[in-house]
């Protein structure tokens, strides 16, 4: 876990609710009281201390700091406010943690040594008052900020501030004080005008009319030989007005004030120390930090736009079937009964293991009791036996379960495709015997072409499928992931809510279009039938299937009234680019402005994923990594399911795979001896997966037969020990899944 994560959590916990947590190349920290978003700086220089006493003020402000306007209580500078409502907010976080105290004594210390003040050699007495407040309240008694008795009222009051009503009352009258110091520090005065003035002279006439000469005149300077009062003596209510508003302007002039009193400027409406400090925490962050994009979940999706129901995917798929000559299906259809046959096996022995060890779980979760009812049937035994009572057993109810598989529709399965499509097959029908409802997925880019089709109620005769694909994007969100409607889609296969009749037709066609793929089918590169348009091997959108699941399992939950679901992830690769909506700018050549548009981002390094329904922010998305990160938030967000990965892959590509999805190598000496003994191998410890496993590609569907060419014992022996060998490959995997699901 990176240290942004770390600090993340931190900041979360120490709120007690989900923020949403931002690190971005920002020079101060800062809190929306609206969208509940801390935006905290990439202090990747800064200490544990002080980044945790930084978090800790920043959440300070995120619990203590309403969400008003301070412009409607008080009318001083907001570095006024601010000074006064982080002592405040500082004290409160110090008072409901205890521990924060230290920190903040500790993290200050640590940068005041910095000059981060910017007070080093300084008389601290020629500080304005509000700079005196701001150290004295960050740095301690110990810095010895001097104070006269009027100041250390303010002092006093600040420290015992217990609302922000309180706090803007205090920052107008701090304010307010300043400004009667320096007015009395300043006179204004009108000078009068004498033959020896090198000021300019203007000449008011009964008119109202004024003369004036080649040099710039002062609004405050009076005529010539006439004294300042015989000037506002012949001067109109008009004149007078103006004459008022020049010596405010002169006031504003000397003081610094808008007319707001919101910006700082100099002579005391800003805190100089406060913003020394902001500007050199700056140097907490390295100038190479990467900023940072952060992107979300989609918040607005239809599952309804990108999964093909099983009625509607398998009546398309028969509707071509159909139309081709059923002897070609013959070979193919003898296969699917011979493998339905001698799979019956190894589907009652997952039944087996399944009502063992659920029986056992509940054996072990009993409860005995008690109760204060004699057993008579053994009262005679009063003698040598103090236990008299009846005894009842109380047996937990188990968890609603369901099942939700993932099937890589890629072109890279083409050759291990009909051997996984058996195994899940075996899986499903576990799941019919047990009455566990499931659903089998598909993940595709290729569905767009029969979509195209049934919309329009028509074959399709033409298979280019990407001279179609649509690339405007209208519908795309800044910085949420994007789900392409026409292009990614979920082939629900197999489903538990159909009759025993239809299920077997969505198994027999399943294994139809996997066996096209089979090189055992094909003579000479070819088969005798064709695929079906539109269900062809496409990409890999894994992580899209993923984040689809955040939609799917809140309704398969519902509709199956289940407490624990179980997700297995079958595929042989990583997932293909994930896109998320990319904001830029370019110009308009029809109107020469410049525009802001949203066109695809490609997630990557660089790229943050946050979920706002649980305030996680995760760390950042790099090569090989999307998926484990998508998983995560996909358990996060549902705490009640599991994720169980299943990686068909070589010998060459087994180191690869742990080390991206086991969390490390410190394990691979023990897997690596599994896997060439068993031809598979339990990967422990998974980054994000619940439970993981890998297959050999040359493994998943060996022949578990007893084949035996002579009556030799040798080959006899032989034969067996690779029957037993095979079989071990799949009770193994199959009693670590049955442990999980059970």
């Amino acid at each position: 876990m990176s240290q942004q994560e770390i600090k993340g959590n931190l900041a979360r916990l120490l709120a007690t609710e989900n923020l949403i947590v931002e690190h971005r190349k920002v020079s101060t920290a800062q809190f929306n009281v609206d969208s509940r978003v801390l935006t905290l700086p990439l202090w990747d220089l800064a200490s544990g201390t002080v980044y945790d006493m930084l978090v800790g003020h920043e959440v300070g402000h995120a619990l203590f700091t309403p969400n008003i306007d301070w412009r409607e209580l008080a009318n001083c500078p907001h570095d006024f406010i601010n000074v006064i409502e982080d002592a405040r907010i500082e004290k409160l976080m110090k008072r409901k943690y205890a521990g924060l105290r230290k920190t903040f004594a500790q993290g200050y210390t640590e940068l005041n040594n910095k000059d981060f003040f910017e007070v080093a050699d300084k008389d601290l007495s020629n500080f304005s008052l509000i700079d005196r407040i701001n150290l004295h309240f960050k740095l301690g008694a110990t810095a010895l900020v001097p104070f006269n008795a009027s100041e250390m009222t303010f002092v006093a009051r600040t420290d015992l501030a217990e609302t922000f009503e309180e706090v803007c009352q205090i920052a107008q009258d701090v304010y307010n004080w300043e400004q009667t110091q320096k007015s009395n520090e300043v006179e204004v005065s009108i000078p009068e005008s004498d033959d020896k003035t090198d000021s300019p002279s203007l000449n008011v006439d009964a008119s109202g009319e004024s003369d004036e000469d080649d040099s710039t005149p002062s609004p405050r300077s009076g005529g010539a030989g006439t004294s300042s009062s015989s000037h506002f003596d012949k001067i109109d209510a008009d004149d007078l007005e103006q004459q008022i508003q020049d010596d405010e302007d002169l006031l504003d002039e000397l003081f610094g004030e808008d007319e707001t009193g919101a910006e700082g400027g100099e002579h005391g409406t800003t805190s100089q120390t406060q913003r020394s400090f902001d500007d050199q925490s700056g140097k907490l962050s390295s100038q190479s930090t990467h900023d940072p994009v952060y992107v979300e979940i989609p918040s607005n999706v239809n599952p309804d736009d990108y999964v093909v129901d099983w009625k509607v995917l398998h009546d398309w798929i028969e509707l071509h079937q159909n139309d081709q000559d059923p002897v070609v299906y013959e070979h193919v259809d003898s296969n699917y009964a011979e493998f339905r046959s001698k799979s019956q096996k190894e589907v009652n022995y997952m039944v087996k293991e399944f009502e063992c060890r659920k029986s056992a779980d509940a054996y072990a979760r009993a409860g005995t009791a008690k109760t204060g009812v004699l057993n008579t049937g053994i009262l005679h035994t009063y003698k040598y036996n103090e236990d008299l009572f009846k005894r009842i057993t109380v047996v937990p109810d188990g968890k609603n379960h369901g099942l939700l598989f993932l099937l890589d529709w890629s072109g890279s399965m083409s050759r291990e495709l009909l051997a996984t499509v058996k195994q899940l097959l075996n899986l499903t029908s576990f799941c019919k015997k047990v009455q566990i409802p499931f659903e089998v997925y598909a993940f595709t880019n290729e569905w767009a072409l029969a979509q195209r089709a049934i919309d329009n109620d028509s074959r399709v005769d033409d298979q280019s499928y990407y001279r179609y694909r649509a690339y405007e994007k209208e519908d795309m969100v800044k910085n949420e992931i994007y789900l392409d409607k026409g292009y990614f889609y979920l082939m629900n296969f197999v489903s538990s809510r159909s009759n025993s009749k239809d299920y077997e037709r969505m198994c027999l066609q399943l294994f139809r279009e996997a066996s096209y793929y089979d090189p055992s089918t094909r003579y000479y590169g070819y088969t005798s039938f064709q695929n079906t348009p539109g269900v062809g091997l496409s990409g890999t959108p894994l992580n899209e299937a993923i984040i689809m699941l955040n939609y799917i399992l809140p309704k398969f939950k519902k509709n199956n009234d289940l407490q624990k679901v179980n997700i297995c992830v079958l595929t042989d690769g990583e997932s293909c680019s994930t896109q998320y909506g990319r904001e830029y700018t370019a110009k308009n050549y029809e109107t020469g402005e410049e525009e802001t548009r949203i066109s695809s981002g490609r997630i990557d390094w660089g790229i943050i994923l946050r979920d706002r329904k649980t305030g996680i922010v995760y760390r950042q998305f790099t090569y090989g990594d999307t998926t484990n990160i998508f998983i995560q938030q996909l358990k996060d967000r549902n705490p009640d399911v599991n994720v169980l990965g299943f990686r068909i892959l070589s010998g060459g590509q087994l180191s690869n795979y742990v080390c991206t999805y086991g969390g490390g190598m410190e394990y691979y000496p023990t897997i690596q001896k599994q896997w060439r003994k068993e031809k598979s191998a339990i990967i422990p410890n998974p980054i994000a997966y619940s439970a993981l496993y890998a297959i050999n590609n040359n493994a998943i569907d060996a022949d578990t037969s007893f084949e035996v060419n002579s009556d030799k014992k040798a080959d006899i022996s032989r034969a067996f020990k690779k029957m037993l060998s095979n079989k071990s490959v799949n009770k193994k995997l199959l009693n670590s899944f049955i442990s999980m699901v059970a």
